[in-house]
């Protein structure tokens, strides 16, 4: 690449400077008349723009102020039509009732009157006349005769709207009057709804409403297609254009070569997509007359840009519209921007000639100025590299120029430095090299063919090679290291790895020790190994991991939880039953804290324990641990600080120690202690009743056996009898209550065996109900059993026998003579039901919820001061409970009890 001289670069430069100003000048020049042309185009493209709409929008008024009038005009001239052809049915109607009255009944002349009507029609066939009574019955109805006679008052338009109802009610008032609605056209077959408008009027003579109606839109088509010719030939489309358009999209006015009138121009879209007709639609619905700017389809291909003026008529749904072409704006536009490119160019030649004398005079003044700058610039060079190799500094006095006296100032003061820095720098490679030396590292420079540069104290010391054995030789591989380090040391020699590894090193002169090692590359022709020896702290970590190791080992075996914490709280580890007991990983729970693993509760009161350790206090406390799922466990927490070799404290140790068991047993044996107390108790309550019953007929056996030895000896049969009357019961009574309580004992001590077997329920029932049989006859009851089905199911039939004779017996005691006992059963999904159920005395609340209760146990008379004590009722209850049954008692004072057993069916 060719060198350039200053002189030419300044000369380059130069002319490029003038260039640019002379480029730059032109160019504010043109841009400021492009901006003056632009702001005085859009002036009087928006002073045109605004004539435009202001005609367009009047234009679009005018044509909707037309069709309101013809609108108007032609309801008005269809309500005329309406109300002359109901005059003239009622003129009618008064005709033919006038001539016939009094000659025909009401009936015939009704029927004359619809005869004369029903064939009249109006407006090409659609109006008819209707009749209806005030009391909404259809009298005439010629589109559906079958429909006459039925009564239309609550017959509703499609769109809710009671017609017939409010037609009435409106002649009631005022005897005639119009009334719009929507409604069907009966000659059409779809559902569409149109509005309808009908005049009614009253037929006085037989309180008849006569009508006849019209559809609006039907009576507007000839309005309609009046207004659009009109309207066609009202304008001429030279300047502007008018359209009509209905809201479902056809055309019914349009100026276009491509479209015509009734085609759907809904989908037409501009250039750039925008649906033009959804647009225009969208300002015809809002209520408002708006402008439109859009792009216009010619053909297939060709587009033209077009503003329109647009409204809205609601009344026919129609979308009025006035558009103007905005193609002048363009022809405009080229015009004028033909005029300013040429006034433009006749400028920039003008300044292009006016300039060429400016510039030679610039570079002649350049070339004086180029001449002086060489000669200097060539004087500061030499005195540059004069001042470099001699160590002297610039003369400045040679200089004529200010800028280049400065400039040898400066380059002075950076020549005073660079000499301070030289020095510097000598100073710093000798306490490097001392510092390398000296160093307790072992350090060892090599350059790019491994040849040694720096060997320091260490290495001698390490290899056992002194410095003059080393420098600018090899490395020593095969002196200095033995088997497969050789190898592995040759391949990484000349490796720039600055992360230091740690290597074991195995020396030839028999050392072993553990360093690490890492190199540096400080220059492209020297790399640094820079190694640390850490064989003593190796030694020492595997010490301290055998002793970890066996502590780790000894924590794991206890089975107790054990944890550790530093004094900021944070878990430090634990064994393996800790983990267990919170079931949580070592990695989920070391470094962190209580707050970061327990609730916000729990985590408070550990917190605070640690505290108070922390205080230097040892801790026991007990407390409640429960995950979900889990059963609640009881702890004894023993807590205590551990210290450094410094006696400084490390943290807490703590160890928990489960009494789940020992609370649990202490609570099972207070439980029992009380539960035995009060059945201790209840016993010696119930024993005290059971004595105080058994005394009774013992009293009575004494005192009648004493009488009946004095009837005796007096030979008196008749005291004999009756004291035997008195004995027999009393004996009776005895006996069932030793029985009851021989087999109640014998329940409690577990000497009955609970032997359950299938048996069909009905046979054994039947037994015991037949040894009942006679006590319930000696007192004239009935006793019913309903056998209704004999179902198989497991019970021990000893127990079902006596749980069936006490219930029985009790019924039969508290029903009083001439009652009724029936025993039924009945089968359900899960259990066997077996009632006794009679119409004796009954019970209150307080009676029936104490009757299985031992400790409430009383005995009470029957109907005819029959005795008892209610162990019967408790021997039931005890053998219903080994079924794993239940009882049931539904009874009121007088009215009678019903006992139920349950005998589950699935056992």
């Amino acid at each position: 690449m060719s060198k350039k001289s200053i002189n030419s670069i300044l000369k380059r430069s130069t002319l490029i400077i003038i260039s640019t100003i002379l480029f730059s000048f032109i160019s504010i020049i043109i841009v400021t008349e492009y901006y003056l042309f632009q702001k005085n185009y859009e002036d009087e493209k928006q002073l045109i723009e605004d004539e435009k709409k202001l005609f367009l929008k009047s234009a679009v008024k005018n044509v909707k102020a037309y069709l309101d009038h013809e609108e108007t005009s032609s309801e008005n001239k269809m309500k005329l039509k309406l109300q002359n052809a109901v005059n003239n049915a009622i003129n009618q109607a008064n005709s033919i009732y006038t001539q016939n009255k009094g000659r025909k009944t009401n009936t015939e002349i009704k029927a004359l009157i619809k005869s004369a009507l029903s064939g009249i029609r109006h407006f090409d066939n659609r109006g008819y006349i209707y009749i209806i009574d005030l009391q909404g019955n259809l009298i005439m109805y010629p589109f559906c005769t079958s429909a006459e006679g039925s009564n239309i008052l609550g017959v509703e338009s499609p769109s809710g709207e009671s017609i017939i109802s409010e037609q009435i009610k409106a002649i009631k008032n005022k005897e005639e009057t119009f009334h719009t609605y929507l409604w069907h056209k009966p000659w059409l077959k779809d559902s569409i709804l149109y509005p309808k408008t009908s005049f009614v009027k009253r037929f006085k003579q037989f309180d008849w409403l006569i009508g006849c109606g019209e559809y609006i839109d039907d009576h507007n088509i000839a309005t309609k297609e009046h207004a659009i010719n009109y309207l066609k030939s009202s304008y001429s489309p030279k300047d502007w254009n008018l359209f009509i358009n209905h809201y479902d999209g056809t055309s019914i006015i349009i100026n276009s070569d491509k479209y015509k009138a009734g085609v759907n121009i809904k989908d037409i879209s501009s250039d750039n997509g925008l649906k033009i007709f959804k647009e225009e639609l969208k300002i015809a619905q809002s209520g408002n007359a708006d402008y439109l700017y859009y792009n216009w389809p010619i053909n297939e291909t060709e587009f033209t840009a077009k503003l329109a003026c647009i409204d809205g008529f609601e009344k026919w749904q129609w979308m009025i519209g006035a558009s103007s072409s905005l193609k002048q704006f363009n022809d405009i536009e080229l015009q004028r921007m033909q005029s300013f490119y040429q006034m433009s160019w006749l400028r920039i030649i003008l300044l292009i000639i006016l300039s060429i004398p400016l510039m030679f005079i610039i570079l002649g003044q350049f070339r004086r100025t180029t001449g002086k700058f060489k000669s200097e610039l060539s004087m500061l060079f030499n005195q540059i590299e004069s001042a470099v190799f001699k160590d002297k500094k610039i003369t400045n006095t040679e200089f004529q120029t200010k800028e280049f006296h400065q400039l040898s100032d400066n380059i002075n003061k950076l020549l005073n430095q660079h000499f301070k820095n030289i020095n510097a720098l000598k100073e710093s490679e000798e306490k490097f090299r001392i510092l390398v030396e000296y160093a307790p590292l072992t350090i060892l420079g090599l350059d790019n063919n491994g040849t040694i540069q720096i060997w320091n104290k260490q290495c001698e010391s390490f290899f056992d090679l002194s410095k003059k054995e080393v420098m600018n030789q090899k490395v020593p591989i095969d002196k200095v290291f033995t088997g497969d380090q050789k190898e592995r040391v040759q391949n990484k020699i000349l490796e720039n790895d600055p992360e230091f590894k740690l290597f074991p090193i195995n020396l030839k002169n028999g050392k072993l020790a553990y360093q690490y090692w890492a190199s540096f590359r400080v220059s492209e022709d020297l790399l640094i190994w820079v190694g640390s020896d850490v064989t003593e702290l190796k030694n020492t970590e595997k010490e301290l991991k055998k002793s970890r190791n066996f502590l780790d080992t000894l924590l794991e075996s206890i089975p107790s939880p054990i944890f550790y914490k530093n004094t900021d709280g944070i878990y430090l580890g634990g064994n393996r039953a800790f983990f267990n007991l919170i079931e949580m990983d070592p990695e989920e729970v070391i470094g962190k804290g209580v707050f970061d693993l327990y609730t916000e509760d729990l985590a408070n009161v550990y917190h605070e324990k640690n505290l108070e350790v922390f205080k230097g206090n040892y801790q026991q406390y007990d407390l409640e641990y429960h995950k979900e799922g889990q059963n609640l466990r009881n702890f004894t927490c023993y807590n205590a600080l551990f210290k450094n070799q410094d006696e400084q404290v490390e943290g807490l140790i703590g160890v928990l120690l489960d009494i789940t068991d020992r609370i649990k047993f202490e609570t099972e044996l207070q439980n029992k202690q009380e539960e035995l107390k009060a059945l201790n108790a209840t016993k010696d309550k119930f024993f005290s009743i059971i004595a105080h019953d058994l005394i009774n007929p013992f009293n009575v056996m004494l005192n009648s056996g004493e009488m009946l030895a004095e009837s005796v000896n007096e030979n008196d049969m008749q005291g004999v009898q009756e004291m035997i009357e008195l004995l027999n019961p009393a004996i009776k009574n005895a006996y069932d209550l030793l029985l009851n309580l021989l087999e109640w004992s014998r329940a409690q001590t577990g000497t009955i065996k609970f032997l359950p077997q299938k048996t069909n329920i009905c046979d054994d029932l039947q037994s015991a109900i037949k040894l009942m049989s006679g006590m319930a006859k000696a007192k004239n009851i009935n006793l019913i059993f309903e056998k209704t089905e004999n179902p198989e199911v497991c019970l021990d039939v000893n127990m079902l026998q006596t749980i069936t004779r006490n219930l029985i017996s009790n019924a039969i005691k508290f029903t009083p003579e001439g009652g009724q006992i029936k025993v039924y059963t009945n089968s359900y999904t899960d259990y066997l039901q077996l009632c006794i159920s009679d119409n004796g005395i009954g019970m209150d609340n307080a009676t029936k919820d104490n009757l299985f209760k031992i400790d409430k146990s009383t005995s009470k008379k029957g109907t005819n001061d029959e005795p008892g004590t209610g162990l019967g009722l408790l021997l039931v209850s005890d053998f219903v409970k080994k079924h794993g049954g239940k009882i049931t008692v539904i009874s009121e004072l007088g009215k009678g009890t019903d006992v139920s057993v349950w005998f589950p069916t699935k056992q």
